[in-house]
């Protein structure tokens, strides 16, 4: 038995796969297997994946017809024969060291899963842990982390990381749980397996360390409009639903799944539906109520984002905008009373107030304001979350 399987679906990535499949073979820990799912590609990605395993014996390659990313899981996971499962999605890449760290704790620990951060590569790099304490939860410390599954409703906050690819997990508990997983879901697939697995696993290691490196797409299927897309959140809802009767799954577990359907509504009302009106529920004007009345805003930011905060100062006889910026040296061109950062991203904004400091702009009159996804604003009026 090898120590860890990683499985990486394929599906037309000729452009990434080799420096995905690169950072795997570069991995420290010793006996791993790669098995590599093509699934249905119809680019060169099936002919790379069969060079990679003529170079190398720790590697097996499936081909089958395309059935989506669940599917190639599942077959992926009917041929390894690691100790542990790791997933690995194929315009990705991660770091050397990631599997021994996963691994030695899962073994030290006599854990069922190990879950470590991942690094968010978009438009600005970003840190994503989960939002609960580094440790060992088994036993009723388990039940507390179960109670943070989905969400972290005293922090307001995504609770344990929903993408399976940060994870490391038993392979005798996974394989029922993600055979369980409909082939239909196309979104929120990873959420409903880590979930299933933590109501049926003994104990978890979490980790803040960070090896995972998700690199945004923007190809992806799930940022173009989709007019199926309220058939598929019932899909997720339909089998969350179908895991209320497990003894393990709490009342506050429910309110959670409630909650993370109603963000997935929203997510398809401001984008995903293809509405003409884009962002319609993103961004929550009561920021314009902390900035005095009758100010003149200068916005930073550029795309979808600072678009939305303009329209709501342009629709509103309360402040005045007086333009938007993307370059902090292009401040000193404008008179205003403020300027508001427009990005979600604290740490980003940070680097900005920096950048326009430098440039000479008065630290004091630089603003930015958290804007958490809106539906948390009614669970708190609701009394499900906050302290």
């Amino acid at each position: 038995m090898k120590k860890v399987s990683i499985i990486v679906p394929v599906y037309n990535c000729e452009s990434t796969i080799r420096k995905c499949v690169n950072s795997i073979l570069i991995q420290t820990l010793d006996d791993l297997e790669i098995v590599l799912v093509d699934d249905g590609s119809t680019d060169s990605s099936g002919r790379l994946c069969d060079d990679f395993a003529e170079d190398s014996s720790d590697i097996k390659v499936i081909h089958k017809e395309n059935g989506g990313l669940v599917s190639a899981r599942k077959a992926g996971l009917k041929v390894a024969e690691g100790e542990y499962i790791g997933y690995v999605d194929s315009d990705d890449w991660i770091e050397s060291t990631m599997y021994e760290c996963l691994f030695s704790l899962a073994k030290d620990y006599d854990v069922d899963m190990a879950s470590s951060g991942y690094i968010y590569e978009g438009g600005y790099t970003s840190i994503e842990t989960d939002t609960v304490e580094e440790g060992i939860y088994s036993g009723s410390k388990r039940i507390e982390l179960l109670e943070t599954a989905i969400f972290n409703m005293k922090k307001c906050d995504l609770g344990i990381r929903g993408s399976l690819c940060c994870k490391l997990f038993k392979r005798s508990i996974l394989n029922d749980i993600q055979m369980r997983i409909p082939e239909g879901v196309s979104f929120s697939e990873d959420k409903l397996c880590m979930l299933t697995f933590l109501l049926n696993c003994r104990s978890v290691y979490v980790t803040k360390k960070c090896f995972y490196h998700y690199v945004m797409n923007n190809s992806s299927m799930t940022l173009h409009p989709n007019t199926n897309y309220l058939i598929k959140v019932n899909e997720v809802y339909r089998y969350l639903s179908s895991l209320y009767d497990h003894p393990d799954f709490t009342d506050n577990m429910r309110a959670q799944a409630e909650l993370y359907v109603t963000q997935l509504l929203i997510k398809g009302i401001n984008s995903r539906m293809g509405f003409s009106v884009k962002n319609l529920m993103w961004i929550d004007d009561d920021w314009m109520y902390k900035v005095p009345e009758g100010s003149r805003i200068l916005l930073f930011g550029e795309g979808n984002l600072c678009d939305t905060y303009m329209r709501q100062i342009k629709n509103s006889d309360r402040l005045n905008a007086v333009g938007a910026i993307s370059d902090a040296s292009e401040a000193q061109r404008y008179d205003f009373d403020y300027i508001v950062i427009t990005y979600k991203y604290k740490p980003k904004a940070d680097e900005i107030r920096k950048s326009l400091v430098d440039a000479g702009a008065p630290e004091g009159k630089i603003l930015w304001f958290e804007q958490k996804e809106i539906f948390w604003k009614y669970a708190r009026y609701a009394g499900l979350c906050g302290d």
